[in-house]
């Protein structure tokens, strides 16, 4: 965790606290002396909930966290830790091109049928039918088989070895497949899952409402019923919250936080999220085919800056290509410093002497004070010998085939949403022929990847993935901006667990 975080964890959080579990970040109760929360039902309103009974038709962090309370994966990742730790899974070995899972034992679904390797074939099957709504089968594009030697182990041959193959899994749910035989098309609307809470009713349009399970193998929920409602409008939730109507909301926006900071009866939490931002540069353009150019660009921006004065100080500025929390991340790896008379030094050498035109892209609405964020670099890269033009696209546009995806914009600003492994970015983006988002190519990097990916062992492929950030950082084809917070408000007598994942998870609740 941040420096920033221990420091928000040291102001708002009492001590003592004990940790509720592997594979979390680990945050303590909260306390508050009046009462508010029932002690049996906490109410959470989200701006985003799931919209569809099936619950892999969707691909949402948040939403993720809905369905976890009744259906669990076979892995997820401790992100204290940065390492992957079972849930379903007891144990798992990376053999070539297998991975071999060995179930845990004695765990049972909802129906009380015990959970086997078949379950897990069934599950999968149903991720990749996407003709039945699911929007998770490019997880297991490089799965060519699903083997079960018996009932308790579950072997996934893939194409060839794919030592990322368990971020692949994370977040993808198992269902009963004694359930699904049984009810066939209506297996989503009588969901069957291992979770601590039992499926209850979806409501379209986004209320979902779990009963506990008391007999969950990982130990009994504190609160018995969670309900999560979908309340898009910022305003909503906030009045919701400060009336009592809800519980715990999300996204409170940051010009709401120091009003609410100082509500009797509210808490405001605040943890690094996963979403990443960066500024891209398409190297196939003039005149970012330069690398002296891009490095000027990146010595242009003051994240810190933008962070302090248009978010309220209520982000991270990443050093290194990735942030802290994800897999491959380099503690070492520092951003370029802000200097303007270094980037036009740099522009200088390149044949730039008399200043540069570029055309900077964005889509206005999409991400949080996206417009103000890039008048902001647009403003820094000017004392830089850039002259920068701003141009806003609907998101359609921006991202599709005449835009991002179709290597038709050279400079943009975008964000990675729920990154945990490097190579997940770094594959994407950077790896040659993969996408035309920028064009970047460098053999050496493409050798380290391919690499990593065969490597079973985490700490050698952590150090590959750290020489490859350091290739990214010198070539410097983006600049990393920053982590901005996930920001929640709770009754100060509900007690939770914050995760960076954007996860709300009511087993990690508790009314004191």
């Amino acid at each position: 965790m941040s420096k920033r975080n221990n420091e928000i964890s040291r102001r708002n959080f009492l001590k003592g606290s004990a940790a509720l579990g592997a594979g979390l970040v680990a945050a303590p109760y909260l306390f508050r002396n009046a009462s508010a929360a029932s002690r049996d039902r906490v109410t959470i309103y989200q701006n985003t909930v799931a919209d569809s009974i099936n619950p892999y038709n969707q691909s949402s962090g948040s939403i993720y966290g809905n369905w976890q309370h009744v259906i669990e994966p076979l892995v997820e990742l401790d992100y204290t830790k940065k390492a992957w730790v079972g849930v379903l899974a007891e144990s798992w070995e990376f053999k070539g091109k297998q991975w071999v899972f060995n179930l845990k034992k004695g765990i049972k679904f909802h129906n009380g049928a015990p959970l086997t390797s078949q379950d897990v074939v069934f599950s999968v099957e149903r991720m990749r039918d996407q003709k039945g709504g699911s929007l998770q089968a490019s997880n297991f594009n490089d799965v060519t088989e699903i083997q079960t030697p018996d009932d308790q182990t579950v072997v996934f041959v893939t194409k060839q070895p794919l030592a990322v193959f368990l971020d692949r899994l994370r977040n993808r749910f198992i269902v009963s497949k004694v359930a699904g035989d049984k009810y066939g098309d209506q297996l989503y609307q009588n969901l069957v899952g291992t979770g601590p809470y039992k499926f209850v009713s979806f409501q379209r349009g986004g209320n979902l409402v779990f009963t506990r399970n008391d007999d969950y193998w990982g130990g009994k929920a504190a609160i018995k019923e969670v309900v999560f409602r979908k309340v898009t409008e910022d305003a909503a939730r906030l009045a919701a919250l400060e009336s009592g109507q809800a519980d715990f909301i999300n996204a409170i926006p940051v010009h709401e936080v120091g009003r609410l900071d100082r509500h009797p009866r509210i808490r405001i939490d605040k943890i690094e999220g996963l979403e990443m931002y960066f500024l891209m540069m398409n190297v196939a353009y003039k005149p970012f085919d330069n690398k002296l150019v891009r490095q000027a660009v990146n010595h242009c921006v003051d994240a810190s800056a933008i962070v302090k004065n248009i978010f309220d100080g209520i982000g991270y500025p990443i050093d290194g290509p990735v942030g802290p929390h994800v897999i491959g991340s380099d503690p070492k790896l520092k951003r370029y410093p802000y200097d303007p008379n270094k980037a036009k030094a740099l522009l200088a050498q390149a044949g730039y002497s008399d200043g540069c035109d570029v055309q900077l892209y964005y889509s206005a609405g999409r991400y949080p004070k996206d417009r103000e964020v890039c008048q902001a670099v647009a403003a820094q890269m000017v004392k830089g010998g850039f002259r920068v033009e701003l141009i806003s696209q609907e998101w359609a546009l921006f991202w599709g085939q005449e835009g991002v995806n179709g290597g038709k914009l050279s400079f943009y600003y975008n964000n990675r949403g729920s990154l945990t492994d490097a190579d997940t970015f770094y594959d994407q983006y950077f790896r040659t022929g993969t996408t035309k988002r920028c064009n970047y190519s460098n053999p050496s990097f493409d050798k380290i990847i391919d690499e990593q990916q065969m490597i079973p062992d985490t700490k050698k492929r952590i150090a590959l993935l750290q020489q490859a950030g350091k290739i990214l950082m010198e070539d410097a084809p983006f600049v990393p901006l920053y982590n901005l917070a996930s920001i929640y408000g709770a009754a100060k007598n509900l007690a939770w667990r914050m995760r960076p994942d954007e996860k709300v998870l009511g087993w990690d609740m508790k009314i004191i």
